[in-house]
């Protein structure tokens, strides 16, 4: 099979050509039918995470190790199972579940396998979907997504499970509350298509790109603030009589972008933070104990999780971003194209030369 493969942190991926894997036990093999281009492959590809102060946070240190397939949204068509997969059969379409762990630890048992200290993440610790295939350990990993195109659910693995499993821990939030989404880019539109199943709270949506607002309007009568135009704080305060809002969700995650979170936050808020542009968070002490705060991460999402997330956009209540296609050669450009911030919903690869965007 053919791999476009991270040989080398920060520069072009490059081809590499290996037998294809035959399954064994309950494995199964896909043909790659579509790969998401995450913001998370971007930091894999620079090869680390600014945590501020001229620091990194290098991701060999996380387990790493290269050469690497990237590619953790994937949908593909079953080519091949191991003589104890059940459950799915040559030709079937499936959205894979990549964060894939040791399955015997307390949060593996318990649902929660992307809380494990054990990964073992397709497209980040082992082969992904950058290939023409793609080995996934088991079919209870694979989601049935109907008749999705496969272009646009196969973003739903990542970004539309993180922003799913973000509002659902801001939650619960009444029509009485304020929430606050920071980042209008593609994790930021994936929650706008779904927050209205999940609350009817006032929402709010800050971003630095009136392009990226625009398209954040397309998805419902939200508030947007473009933040280089005027003070979010001041216009958040000014909306909430000098309240604040009970959640801010932080898709970018950067100092600037998470300190505003934090100075929105009414008493008992909640600042959940997703994005890893990176940085690092100094607030005062005082105020988390006296107004009540809670400040907590979300990274990527449970099965189950992805599973609701399938069934609402099967169900017809999301309605799609914005995705582009591109030929998998293009994956060196889209991901410079990403660290530009010029990507506005989803790019997605496809192992053919289909290069049609998909209108939301």
């Amino acid at each position: 099979m053919r791999s476009l493969q991270l040989t080398a942190f920060g520069e072009p991926l490059s081809w590499s050509e290996q037998p294809t894997p035959q399954p064994r036990g309950e494995e199964v093999l896909l043909e790659t039918v579509a790969c998401g281009v995450c913001h998370s492959d971007l930091h894999l590809w620079e090869g680390y995470y600014d945590v501020g102060g001229g620091r990194r946070q290098y991701v060999a240190d996380r387990g790493v190790t290269l050469p690497l397939t990237m590619g953790h949204e994937v949908v593909g068509r079953v080519a091949a199972v191991g003589p104890d997969a059940r459950g799915v059969q040559p030709g079937d379409v499936r959205l894979v579940f990549p964060w894939i762990a040791c399955g015997e630890c307390a949060h593996c048992a318990d649902d929660r396998s992307n809380h494990c200290t054990l990964m073992r993440s397709l497209g980040v610790l082992s082969p992904g979907g950058y290939a023409d295939h793609v080995l996934v350990p088991s079919a209870r990993y694979l989601v049935d997504i109907g008749d999705l195109p496969p272009e646009t659910a196969c973003s739903y693995a990542c970004a539309g499970l993180s922003a799913y499993s973000a509002l659902k821990k801001a939650l619960p939030l009444g029509a009485d509350d304020d929430l606050v989404l920071i980042g209008a880019g593609g994790l930021g539109l994936m929650a706008l298509q779904m927050v209205r199943e999940l609350t009817a709270a006032r929402v709010t949506v800050i971003d630095v790109s009136e392009q990226k607002l625009r398209a954040a309007r397309e998805f419902g009568d939200w508030t947007t603030i473009d933040s280089r135009a005027t003070s979010a704080l001041d216009a958040v305060m000014e909306a909430t009589g000098g309240r604040g809002v009970a959640a801010v969700i932080d898709f970018v995650g950067t100092a600037e972008t998470a300190g505003l979170g934090f100075s929105l936050l009414a008493k008992n808020g909640t600042l959940v933070l997703v994005g890893l542009f990176g940085g690092e968070l100094t607030v005062p002490i005082p105020p988390i104990p006296l107004k009540n705060l809670t400040i907590r991460g979300s990274y990527t999402g449970s099965l189950t999780e992805l599973r609701e997330l399938v069934a609402l956009a099967r169900q017809g209540k999301l309605r799609p971003l914005p995705v582009t296609c591109h030929p998998i050669d293009e994956a060196t450009q889209i991901l410079e194209r990403i660290r530009a911030g010029d990507v506005v919903g989803r790019a997605v690869l496809r192992p053919d030369p289909l290069t049609a965007s998909i209108a939301p």
